[in-house]
């Protein structure tokens, strides 16, 4: 439900005053005041999380320049939410983790809003201005070592620069690990745990999720956090060597129709896994096709595998190359079967397989692809 209201505080106290029962209680009253906007709509939304997906949950009409509209969160539970003026660039993000949430924002500075009685918003407006202090000090410096550079200065100086801003990036995505692990909002916590990167440090990783499962217990989405984050690294404590024999994968091809790399058995194979959004995988193309081109399809046999979740983007650049091996796609990505059945944390990667299935090779470099094959067949 939608009202208009004049003044903040009278609506909390007629709130206060009606809201007596169970069901009421648990419901978080957010006040919406936008300046400077006229007949436009704006939207209360969900944002998409952990196997979550957007969704609109209110909506209303502002009417005039100067207007006050309150939405009522029915989860009492703490999220992240979004309101949305549509067909404009304001947004904004807040978190449910008061009784009553004020938000005032202008149409005309959309970046500029202020959100009150929300300490978990106001501790995540806090730390993204810091970051953004430190992006922009990082910026100027490089800029500064370009103009340097193109002046001839001492290349002491520059990378006395350089050291700078390598120490300012190291401290930038720390102070996001640092955030998760001291936050008390989990809301605020899932908002941001993206951002930690721990690369192929499982071990920190593992650390890093039990710890916040520790300190959120009662928390569903943290809990399955958990239970994902410990299901995929399970994936990868046993990767496959050379000579193991690698299992069936089942996939779609081009056309849909369900393709088993057990089909082919008796060749040599160079499988490759790749993706569009991923520039370095790309370089394989060019020695993808070499390599079709050079070896008699009665010994030889490719299929490339993408772990990406645009199939339009994979189906156009794949017609566009006119490849003529199989391509397959798993939209899952590092949630899918390739991932789980062939343990892979990174693309590009691939490996070459004898007639049995078993490795002969593996994460071939561009260069030595071609030389790696020819080893075994002549």
């Amino acid at each position: 439900m939608v009202r208009c209201w004049g003044l903040f505080y009278f609506v909390v106290i007629v709130l206060s005053a009606v809201s007596c029962s169970e069901n009421e209680k648990s419901r978080k009253i957010v006040l919406f005041h936008i300046h400077n906007s006229y007949n436009m709509k704006v939207y209360l939304q969900t944002i998409a999380g952990l196997n979550e997906s957007e969704r609109n949950i209110d909506s209303a009409i502002v009417k005039n320049g100067n207007d006050s509209i309150y939405f009522t969160v029915p989860d009492s539970v703490e999220k992240t939410y979004r309101i949305k003026l549509a067909n404009t660039p304001l947004e904004v993000f807040f978190i449910n983790d008061a009784n009553e949430v004020y938000i005032e924002a202008d149409i005309l500075k959309p970046l500029e809003y202020q959100v009150k009685f929300s300490p978990a918003t106001n501790a995540l407006q806090s730390f993204f201005k810091g970051q953004q202090v430190i992006a922009d000090s990082s910026r100027k410096i490089v800029m500064l070592i370009d103009s340097l550079k193109s002046a001839g200065i001492s290349k002491i100086r520059i990378s006395s620069l350089v050291a700078e801003v390598d120490s300012m990036q190291i401290n930038y995505f720390q102070r996001y690990k640092y955030f998760c692990d001291t936050i008390s909002s989990p809301a605020a916590f899932l908002y941001v745990y993206n951002n930690v990167d721990f690369g192929r440090d499982y071990a920190g990783l593992k650390k890093f999720v039990l710890n916040a499962a520790n300190r959120f217990p009662h928390y569903r989405q943290i809990q399955q956090l958990k239970t994902e984050t410990l299901e995929y690294l399970n994936v990868f404590e046993d990767e496959f060597y050379v000579g193991d024999k690698l299992p069936e994968l089942k996939l779609p091809d081009k056309r849909g129709k369900m393709f088993s790399t057990y089909s082919l058995k008796g060749k040599y194979v160079f499988m490759d896994f790749w993706s569009t959004w991923c520039n370095v995988c790309l370089q394989y193309d060019k020695i993808k096709e070499n390599i079709r081109k050079k070896f008699p399809l009665s010994k030889f046999e490719m299929v490339s595998v993408a772990i990406d979740s645009e199939k339009e983007s994979w189906d156009s650049y794949q017609r566009f190359k006119k490849y003529d091996w199989p391509q397959l796609i798993d939209e899952k990505m590092w949630k899918g079967e390739t991932i789980r059945q062939y343990r892979i944390d990174s693309i590009p990667f691939n490996f070459f397989l004898d007639p049995d299935g078993r490795i002969l090779a593996k994460a071939i470099p561009p260069d030595s692809v071609l030389p790696v094959i020819t080893k075994f067949i002549k």
